[in-house]
């Protein structure tokens, strides 16, 4: 049985990432988290300037910064403060308070609490879980890039470079190695290694345990592949006793001449 599980809803980026439940005797008795991916105030600046080309995204980042100078202030003066109409930010006593001196007590145990409004329930409550993905320790590909320009994609160019995001990405040890695989249209690749491409230790641009990046070589040919992975690394220096991989779904890749060519 899988050790984990992961369910994403592919258009509103949610993930909940369930784990073993040590203290259940149940088989299928999960603990959950979702982990955070967390939009900057830049991020939401330049969200707010492509949904309406009247602001510059200076404009929206300056106001942002007076809004929490002024939240910081109101904290500050011991004052509650609604935050856009998301939630309320506020100050509260931590753990317990002792009678004998509840003033230096508290003042050690002060901390801030955020009570969210209905519209911000209503929003989470809109969230639909639409898709399992099975998390068992093995590498985990969970999305791909062209680049440059970071696009999310399913096609790539020959001689370009590539990213893929996921977990347990970082290509090291012995019979490690990422290849690429001719596959037909339902992803079954080739059982021939020989028909395989790998990937040379110096197309990679970037190996990272959440982040690998590598370049297409010039003379593959043009055709349906899946990015097969595997690896040895376990975060330590000690390689893992039994290697580790997956598979990508199936990707197109073109010739970069033919690329050329159609754009001129």
């Amino acid at each position: 049985m899988a050790d984990s599980l992961q369910i994403r809803d592919e258009d509103n980026k949610l993930v909940i990432a369930l784990r073993n439940n040590p203290f259940s005797t149940e088989k299928r008795n999960f603990i959950g988290s979702i982990p955070r991916d967390t939009l900057t105030i830049s991020n939401l600046a330049a969200r707010v300037k492509d949904g309406d080309r009247g602001l510059d995204e200076y404009t929206v980042l300056k106001s942002a910064g007076l809004l929490k100078k002024e939240c910081i202030r109101a904290i500050r003066r011991g004052q509650a403060v609604n935050l856009l109409g998301l939630c309320t930010m506020f100050i509260a006593p931590e753990g317990t308070v002792d009678g004998e001196n509840p003033a230096a007590s508290l003042s050690q145990k002060l901390a801030l609490r955020f009570s969210p409004t209905e519209e911000a329930r209503k929003a989470v409550s809109g969230l639909k879980i639409t898709k399992f993905i099975v998390n068992d320790g093995q590498p985990q590909i969970d999305g791909m890039l062209r680049l440059p320009g970071e696009t999310p994609s399913d096609s790539f160019v020959a001689g370009k470079a590539v990213r893929l995001v996921g977990s347990r990405l970082k290509v090291a040890g012995e019979d490690s190695g990422l290849y690429l695989c001719p596959a037909d249209a339902n992803g079954n690749i080739s059982s021939d290694r020989a028909d395989w491409t790998k990937i040379a230790e110096d197309q990679f641009s970037c190996n990272r345990p959440r982040r690998l990046e590598f370049f297409i070589p010039d003379d593959i040919a043009e055709g349906s592949y899946c990015i097969a992975l595997r690896t040895s690394f376990n975060g330590s220096k000690k390689e893992r006793k039994k290697a580790i991989s997956t598979v990508s779904g199936v990707i197109k890749i073109q010739g970069g001449s033919s690329i050329i060519q159609s754009e001129i």
